[in-house]
């Protein structure tokens, strides 16, 4: 599985830290808050990702230290 770390800031200004896989496809990301990562195990992450539309997507931010 191919992943990034990222910092993504919406449209409406919210925050989100976490990681994102695969990039992009049908207009949306995946994308797993990293809270719910330290939070869980690998067999239940599917159920913790969330697909944010491009539209809502103000920047990515990957240059996370």
């Amino acid at each position: 599985m191919n992943t990034t770390q990222a910092m993504i800031i919406l449209t409406n200004g919210i925050r989100k830290y976490g990681t994102i896989i695969n990039g992009e496809h049908e207009g949306r990301i995946k994308f797993i808050p990293a809270t719910e990562i330290l939070a869980t195990d690998e067999s239940q992450l599917s159920s913790l990702i969330e697909h944010i539309p491009l539209s809502n997507i103000f920047s990515i931010d990957t240059f996370l230290k």
